[in-house]
């Protein structure tokens, strides 16, 4: 606490002293908090990665709500270590942070073109001062400091990431980069002087800090707090070694995890970022090239470039998910196993499964035999899914099921 109040301090004075010695005006300072803000937003969601317990099932979008991306990430159990000095990073939480992270992306760099009057008339176009780089390194220095504060303290262990605090963010991002610079306009048309907003600009700085003293991360209440903690059904495994053991094999995975990345870029939602990117394409292409031909190869080259890092993101989701799952067959039970992140991820005993079909996959057909996967359903109505590997009629035999195809 001490050391965020004299953190608190140092920046005040950073910021008062531009507005003295730097004439600072406030319309440049809004542009300050406005960094901050990303800063901030950023710091968020990489501590969000290290949360060690699992979100509440409450804070999961459903169909009636809105997509949840990279939704397979979400149910991945463990974590995965980067490096030594750090905690483990969880998987599960990825696709929590991006739902705090997109709405406020896509708003963030508008608030930088409205701050310097890029592409609205609410301030003059200014061009950033040299010293400016002061007031950012001491913004970045500020959140690099809590970010080790935080990780020393060792909150991660207690706290789940939810992805709630983008409607807190985005109002306060919205009051930075449209209420506050109509606000310092009419000061100025009242008469007030540069001298004066600017210290009254740095002042609200400094209440948000002694807000954040008094009640340390009101803002990220909604992602850090124990409401939004849940509950994880441990994963129960047999003792003994296995009877049989079936590794994935990767070229099954990153092979579904493209074509997934595919089929997710020319249906749904994602279909807009290809259009748009293949917009933006044409548009490049033609001033390059020249029309028509520099439309069409620029149309073609941003479609494809948008598809490209939806795949490449699929790779990685893939890799995480079902790359390194090991299939342990034991005499009364079926588990799955994650050696990346070092935990079972599901568990049946095989005396509730009922079924076993194999390879259902529309494109199981034409790709090799790495690619072919079997499919239990429980009495119970679970479906769990083993794949991708060649063995899967040793597999079918082992678990003493009918093989259909």
């Amino acid at each position: 606490m001490r050391g965020r109040a004299y953190r608190a301090v140092l920046v005040a004075a950073v910021l008062a002293a531009g507005v003295v010695r730097f004439e600072w005006g406030p319309h440049l300072l809004l542009f300050v908090y406005w960094m901050e803000a990303g800063v901030a937003a950023t710091r968020g969601a990489v501590q969000s990665l290290f949360a060690a317990l699992p979100p509440s099932a409450a804070y999961r979008p459903t169909a009636t709500r809105m997509p949840f991306p990279l939704e397979s990430l979400a149910d991945v159990r463990g974590s995965i270590r980067l490096s030594s000095r750090l905690p483990p990073v969880y998987p599960r939480s990825v696709p929590y942070v991006l739902l705090a992270v997109i709405p406020l992306a896509a708003f963030w760099p508008l608030g930088g073109l409205l701050l310097t009057g890029a592409v609205a008339p609410f301030v003059e176009t200014f061009a950033p001062p040299a010293t400016l780089a002061l007031a950012v390194l001491v913004v970045v220095v500020d959140q690099a400091s809590r970010f080790v504060g935080w990780l020393r303290s060792g909150a991660y262990e207690s706290t789940a990431a939810t992805g709630g605090d983008s409607r807190k963010y985005l109002v306060l991002v919205f009051v930075l980069v449209v209420v506050a610079p109509l606000a310092v306009d009419g000061a100025q048309a009242a008469g007030v002087g540069r001298l004066g907003l600017g210290l009254a600009a740095v002042g609200a700085r400094a209440g948000y800090d002694l807000v954040e003293l008094r009640y340390p991360g009101w803002l990220e209440s909604m992602v850090f707090s124990d409401e939004t903690v849940g509950t994880e059904r441990a994963v129960e495994t047999p003792d003994g070694e296995p009877v049989e053991t079936f590794d994935s094999d990767r070229r099954g995975t990153l092979a579904a995890a493209a074509i997934s990345g595919v089929l997710a870029s020319v249906l749904g939602l994602m279909l807009f970022p290809v259009l748009f990117g293949g917009l933006v394409g044409s548009l490049v292409g033609g001033e390059v090239l020249g029309a028509p031909y520099g439309h069409v190869v620029g149309a073609a080259a941003g479609a494809a470039a948008v598809v490209g890092c939806r795949v490449l993101v699929e790779l990685v989701v893939g890799w995480v998910v079902s790359g390194h799952v090991v299939y342990r067959i034991y005499p009364d039970a079926v588990v799955a196993y994650n050696e990346l992140t070092g935990a079972a991820q599901w568990s049946v005993r095989r005396d509730e499964i009922a079924e076993v079909t194999t390879s259902s996959d529309l494109f199981a057909a034409v790709l090799p035999e790495w690619y072919d996967t079997l499919k239990l359903r429980t009495v119970g109505g679970e479906t769990h899914r083993l794949g991708y590997f060649e063995d899967v009629d040793s597999a079918a035999r082992l678990l003493d099921c009918e093989r259909t195809r």
